[in-house]
């Protein structure tokens, strides 16, 4: 699962980051349920795998499967 996240202290710079176990992704997942955002953020900084730092311009060619902030999370619906 690829996640998009704009800090909220830093919203121009935006990371992606890939989580590879299922266990991770449903942690995540059960975070975002419980509206519990900025510790998805913390959880997916701490224990995925990141892959680039995104620049404002190259955003509308990431393919993300989770868009993620610390008061809002939206799964991309373009990901194929």
């Amino acid at each position: 699962m690829r996640i998009l996240i704009t800090p909220k202290k830093s919203p121009s710079h935006k990371y992606l980051i890939h989580l590879f176990t299922k266990e991770l992704i449903d942690e995540v997942s059960g975070l975002i349920q419980k509206r519990m955002h900025s510790k998805a953020i913390e959880l997916t900084l701490s224990k995925g795998v990141f892959e680039r730092e995104v620049p404002h311009e190259d955003i509308s060619d990431i393919k993300a499967d989770l868009i993620l902030s610390e008061n809002n999370a939206s799964w991309d619906l373009t990901t194929s």
